[in-house]
């Protein structure tokens, strides 16, 4: 009998097919068939049609993603999450459609910086990640939210 952990660990595993797909699509100039398998991996992620969820809080989709879930494997589905929305941002860059790239970049950094709070630990790879989403978002798209949990992070 298949455990959670080896559910979990399997859709950890598809997820970065996805994402290494997503990235060759964008890579190879295809940025069309790339979102097309940004939509199709977020439904899979999340369990539910794109309609079922795109609409709702970002708190509350990463609420979704963790029903029933450790901390641990609900931290790895934001990280994945946030991956995918930082590709969504990268598409909508490269098809010059700035104003969806920032809102994606600030969805992503926003769950990052929870992820890394949530550790209150040092995880390099994440910090990177962090970093570079930052770099990525649109100065008018760091909101008071997002400075708290910046400061949070450097105080540590």
């Amino acid at each position: 009998m298949e455990t959670r952990d080896d559910y979990f660990e399997r859709q950890i595993a598809e997820l970065r097919k996805w994402l290494a797909q997503i990235m060759k699509l964008r890579v190879d100039g295809h940025r069309d068939q790339a979102m097309v398998a940004l939509i199709q991996a977020q439904e899979r992620l999340f369990g539910r049609p794109l309609s079922e969820f795109s609409s709702v809080p970002l708190d509350d989709q990463l609420s979704l993603l963790s029903v029933g879930m450790s901390p641990e494997r609900a931290r790895e589905r934001h990280v994945g999450y946030a991956l995918l929305l930082r590709e969504a941002g990268i598409c909508y860059s490269q098809k010059d459609r700035d104003d969806l790239a920032g809102g994606a970049y600030k969805a992503a950094l926003h769950i990052l910086l929870g992820a890394m709070i949530e550790i209150n630990g040092e995880d390099g790879a994440l910090l990177d990640l962090i970093r570079s989403t930052l770099a990525a978002t649109p100065v008018e798209q760091i909101d008071a939210p997002i400075v708290e949990m910046l400061e949070a992070i450097a105080s540590k």
